[in-house]
């Protein structure tokens, strides 16, 4: 297949087995539910990490996170960071400013294209959902976030997304908050997601206790 041919998208953490993992594991999910078919197969979504343990799985929270979501995670294996993971991507997303640095140091042509998930999340708020019958129309749309960020007032202190790795059950759970949410609203200006699914998924990750439990449940089947 031609690279043009394939709209790509690589969301990037530290480890690759929280964040990142769980960032492409929605993704993914929504391109498929949303994208019209002929759109949908030809996208792909990877993750990687800047410090990846190379081939392990995914955390056991993150695989309930995610299952309680409509993703699955069970097929991942943590990928490191390197200048051809990024090269030729539409669209990378990252956990930290610093992962974002981490990208463009990499791959400086990626400057344009690289964001991290909450201010992407901030800019795709306001921006309608699209009308997708190609990869290019993708493209465009990529481009429509990447403008309204240059207009956009810079919030640098609402940038990062917490790492859950080894914590109390608690900073899962804020993980969760502070990613998917900006997630959904990309998935509805990318994708397409419909405005009564955005707010399923927002009320979902709302949802405290449930999710708490979750978590501390997966921790103790360790």
């Amino acid at each position: 297949m031609n690279v043009n041919d394939r709209f790509r998208i690589v969301t990037v953490c530290t480890g690759n087995i929280h964040r990142s993992a769980l960032a492409a594991a929605l993704l993914r999910r929504w391109a498929d539910w949303y994208l019209p078919d002929a759109v949908a197969r030809h996208v792909e979504v990877g993750s990687v990490g800047t410090s990846a343990p190379v081939g392990e799985p995914a955390g056991v929270e993150i695989t309930a996170i995610a299952a309680s979501l409509g993703a699955d995670v069970s097929d991942h294996l943590a990928r490191k960071l390197d200048d051809h993971a990024v090269l030729g991507t539409d669209l990378v997303l990252t956990a930290t400013r610093r992962h974002r640095e981490a990208v463009i140091a990499a791959a400086p042509s990626t400057l344009r294209t690289t964001f991290t998930i909450r201010e992407i999340g901030r800019v795709a708020e306001h921006v309608d959902a699209p009308s997708i019958t190609g990869i290019e129309d993708l493209r465009r749309r990529v481009a429509t976030l990447s403008d309204a960020r240059e207009v956009a007032e810079p919030r640098p202190d609402l940038d990062d997304v917490v790492d859950p790795d080894g914590r109390e059950p608690e900073v899962y759970v804020q993980m969760v908050q502070q990613q998917v949410a900006p997630l959904v609203h990309l998935a509805h200006a990318l994708f397409g997601m419909p405005r009564p699914d955005v707010r399923a998924y927002l009320e979902a990750v709302a949802s405290t206790g449930e999710l708490t439990e979750r978590v501390r449940a997966a921790g103790a089947n360790r």
